[in-house]
């Protein structure tokens, strides 16, 4: 029997020394007798430092209670176990050996327990390599938590506005078409206008009107409550929409309290302000009223409380509704207007904030009208577009902005580029490209198509066309530009379906990075991202040095604004360009 038991150890012996796995043995106190030689060669631990000695005595990782508990009391059964995980330290090195085990128990012919026999096989790599894992892991969570986080201010900022954090323009748009189409009952839009505004504005600075805002969207926001929702919808403008069958009395007492509470003077610091508000407004009934024609009613009851006085509440009456339809004559002489040659471009220069020099302009449409005079794009795009006539007047602003710089080239005048601004149907015209490569004769001056209505676009407008003329003006060297991005229509999503090579970051967003670090963290997260995209970033509505000194240091480097130049008709631009290059050439003698 004994030569027979030797004979079993030698051919254990032999298949261990080819195996990577090695045996052992333990007696009936669970001490080890027994390890084969490939042990000692595999883990470098000599036999000498555990024969003798229990697992649980080698083991340096007792940190699971619960998983050694349940070995012992495997052992303590007389039970087979495997798959059992633990760690020694390496007296050789200070290194850590993981090694996964497996046993059997032994018993005599007479039934008593002898002990255990098994195998070991070193999972250090395994170990190791799960450990660099969950490291990563760990390292890629906590990486798109902070992207995620990032993502989730930068669309906070499409709907929510950046300076009083009430609901913007676009979440304005979106609701009131969804309150429309579900209404139940009649639907009112109040139309808030801070009075005196400009004042505050003009005599105590921008930080002194910001921290008027912030303070009348917390009155409005009051007086409101849970009877309607608030927006602000740009400058110091506010747009309320009530449901659930509004009556034209709670209307009227709301816009009441609403005067009341604005009454009070503001202070910032030591400075007192007092600006009053106007407020107008509409009811539909029973929601039966498109989202554009209860604006605009909204809008004439307002100019009818301005008018009156101010500090005051107007509802729509039959006479408001006949300048509305005096609107609507205004909108039947675009036309004309276009066929006469009435719409003229003014530019806003641009400048690199670093070198002072000129960069460019962006082409703004103006209407000189032959009764009214020069009209603002406010009074009439919207009723051109409504006529199918925006890619007339797009075509038009390209030739003369074009046109206008080559005059000016022509008097030693250099204006390195030019933008204008193209709407969304235009971008759809087959025939754009093709309008614009006749149009650009000159190519000394680069140009840069704006889209007028920033960078998002509903599902209708992703077009193939839409996207080969994209692709055909970017073949002909035009720039692709974004506008007002921040101002509550631009999206994330939108601004990487189009990928500009320009993004125009808005007034509302660079006026609150002058006054608030979350503000200003904001826009710096907004930097970044053109960074890291390759989009050249331009700071527009930039008025003050302060505003300057904001947007140099969170390193954008192109602005436009009142700060250098309100926008400029040709003649003056001429002479503005004049003045800055005599400048230039005298600080360079």
């Amino acid at each position: 029997m004994a030569e027979e038991k030797d004979t079993k150890i030698r051919d254990l012996e032999d298949f261990a020394g080819i195996a990577s796995d090695w045996f052992w043995e333990t007696d009936a106190e669970h001490r080890f007798t027994y390890f084969s030689g490939r042990m000692e060669e595999v883990t470098k631990i000599p036999k000498s430092e555990i024969l003798g000695r229990r697992r649980d005595i080698v083991a340096s990782d007792r940190a699971d209670l619960a998983k050694w508990n349940d070995h012992i009391a495997d052992l303590n059964a007389c039970r087979p176990f495997k798959d059992f995980e633990y760690s020694i330290n390496r007296r050789t090195d200070g290194s850590v050996l993981w090694m996964r085990v497996a046993g059997q128990p032994l018993f005599a012919d007479d039934g008593t327990f002898i002990g255990y026999r098994g195998t070991g096989h070193d999972i250090t790599h395994e170990k190791e390599a799960m450990q660099r894992l969950v490291e990563t892991n760990t390292q890629l969570a906590e990486r798109n938590r902070e992207l995620d986080e990032a993502r989730n201010a930068l669309e906070r900022a499409a709907y929510v506005d950046a300076l009083t954090g009430l609901l913007n323009r676009r979440s304005f748009e979106r609701d009131l078409q969804c309150v429309l189409d579900n209404a139940c009952g009649s639907v009112g839009l109040l139309h808030v206008d801070l009075d005196r505004f400009k004042w505050v504005n003009d005599t105590l600075g921008h930080p002194a009107g910001d921290t008027v805002l912030s303070e009348a969207a917390r009155r409005i926001s009051i007086v409101v409550g849970d009877k309607g929702a608030v927006y602000r919808v740009g400058g110091d403008e506010f747009l309320i929409i009530m449901q659930d069958g509004v009556t034209s009395d709670l209307a009227q007492w709301v816009g009441d309290a609403i005067v009341e509470a604005m009454a009070a003077p503001i202070c910032h610091g030591n400075q007192r302000a007092t600006v009053g508000a106007s407020v107008g407004f509409a009811i539909a009934k029973d929601g039966r009223m498109s989202p554009s024609r209860l604006l605009a009613n909204a809008d004439v009851a307002l100019y009818a409380a301005k008018r009156g006085g101010r500090n005051m509440v107007c509802e729509t009456t039959s006479e408001m509704e006949a300048q509305i339809r005096a609107d609507r004559r205004l909108a039947a002489d675009i036309p004309v207007a276009i066929e006469r040659q009435e719409f003229v471009a003014y530019f806003q220069p641009q400048v690199n904030v670093g070198t002072g020099a000129i960069v460019g302009a962006e082409a703004l449409v103006r209407w000189q009208h032959p009764e009214l005079g020069l009209l603002l794009p406010g009074t009439f795009l919207d009723s051109a577009a409504e006529l199918g006539l925006l890619a007339e007047i797009d075509r038009h602003m390209l030739r003369q902005a074009l046109e206008t710089a080559a005059r000016l080239k022509q008097q030693g005048l250099i204006l390195p580029s030019v933008s204008v601004n193209i709407s969304a149907a235009r971008l759809v015209d087959p025939e754009l490209p093709k309008d614009i490569d006749e149009i650009w004769v000159d190519r000394s001056c680069r140009l840069a198509v704006e889209l007028l209505e920033t960078i998002y676009f509903d599902e209708s407008r992703e077009t193939p066309q839409f996207e080969d003329n994209l692709a055909q003006l970017r073949e002909m060297g035009v720039r692709i530009e974004t506008d007002d991005f921040g101002s509550g229509r631009a999206s994330i999503t939108g601004l990487l379906k189009i990928w500009p090579d320009r993004l125009k970051v808005d007034r509302s967003l660079i006026q609150a990075a002058v006054n608030e670090p979350v503000k200003r963290s904001i826009v710096s997260a907004i930097l970044d991202m053109t960074r890291g995209l390759g989009i050249e970033a331009v700071a527009e509505g930039v008025e003050t040095h302060a505003d300057i000194e904001a947007i140099r240091a969170l390193g954008c480097n192109i602005f436009q604004g009142y700060a250098l130049a309100r926008p400029l008709c040709e003649a003056d631009l001429a002479s503005f360009l004049d003045a800055q290059q005599s400048a230039w050439r005298a600080a360079s003698l």
